[in-house]
């Protein structure tokens, strides 16, 4: 194997030939140079200088190596730049998975704050379940993570950013579009439309009508919010869902909004990161972010 930092010597005397001179533009002793020249040569089975007494001279070997010696001398200084613009590229781009609920409710937001403050920086956005996503900033495919599932890892930092009231939704011709708020007993009997099993707003209502043993009357289970809120506006039940995946529709008065009586519920949402792994200035800038208050419903 040929040492760089020989061939760096070698390429130094050859130039200037002259092994002081060498020496100097390296910031060596001249006894150094010759010495690590001379294995160099012992390395090769060749002499690469005529030692003359009026300097040096390459021989045939020497002058044979001198262009190669240059061009692996040129390559690491490429390779160092590319290294070193690939670190600087990470730092300025954050690999970001999203949980599908804030996907489509709080990350438009989020990422327009961030390109507005932070224009300079990329961001990769993947999306999935909860389990998903973690087991991906485990691997190190995502750096940060925005979930919504209660969280506990050793692996992983959990950070609350988030968090919205659990309301009832109903059409505007609903018996209940008139109220501002309704006991949660009351939803005893009435037609829900629910998430499906695994989801984590779906366990977190599960939870909520388990405890005060209410029981939906023939509930609809669909796969994603904006099914449960069409259904909703034309009268096929109602539902509970978080406040901020309804304002659009409240304030259009396409929707009702309710509160619950005498509870406050609010689901919160969580940013995760590898406990070990070294966090980018990316990635660092969007969790100082995230630490800023995001909305109306937001409760720090």
């Amino acid at each position: 194997m040929l040492d760089l930092q020989k061939l760096r010597m070698f390429v130094a005397a050859a130039q200037s030939r002259n092994f002081t001179r060498a020496a100097e533009q390296l910031d060596l002793t001249q006894p150094t140079v010759s010495q690590q020249i001379q294995t160099l040569e012992r390395e090769l089975g060749v002499s690469l200088f005529e030692r003359l007494s009026r300097g040096i001279e390459l021989t045939a070997a020497g002058r044979a190596l001198l262009p190669h010696a240059e061009q692996m001398i040129a390559l690491e200084r490429i390779a160092e730049q590319a290294v070193r613009a690939a670190a600087g590229q990470s730092e300025r781009t954050l690999l970001l998975g999203v949980g599908n609920t804030l996907a489509t409710y709080a990350l438009p937001d989020l990422l327009q704050r961030f390109n507005w403050e932070h224009p300079e920086f990329v961001v990769h956005i993947g999306t999935g379940n909860t389990e998903q996503l973690l087991a991906q900033v485990i691997s190190g495919e995502f750096e940060l993570a925005l979930v919504g599932s209660p969280i506990s890892h050793n692996q992983l930092i959990v950070m609350p950013f988030l968090s919205t009231e659990l309301v009832v939704i109903v059409s505007p011709d609903d018996p209940w579009a008139r109220l501002k708020q309704i006991n949660l007993e009351a939803l005893h009997g009435r037609r829900m439309l629910l998430r499906e099993e695994g989801s984590a707003l779906q366990a977190s209502v599960s939870e909520l009508l388990t405890k005060q043993q209410i029981r939906p009357k023939q509930p609809i289970v669909l796969g994603n919010l904006e099914a449960i809120k069409r259904s909703v506006e034309v009268g096929l039940g109602i539902a509970l869902v978080p406040a901020m995946a309804v304002r659009r529709e409240v304030a259009a008065g396409r929707l009702r909004q309710l509160h619950l009586a005498n509870m406050l519920t609010r689901r919160v949402y969580n940013v995760v990161h590898h406990r070990d792994r070294h966090i980018t200035n990316a990635a660092q800038l969007f969790l100082d972010l995230l630490r800023k208050p995001l909305g109306p419903d937001t409760n720090e």
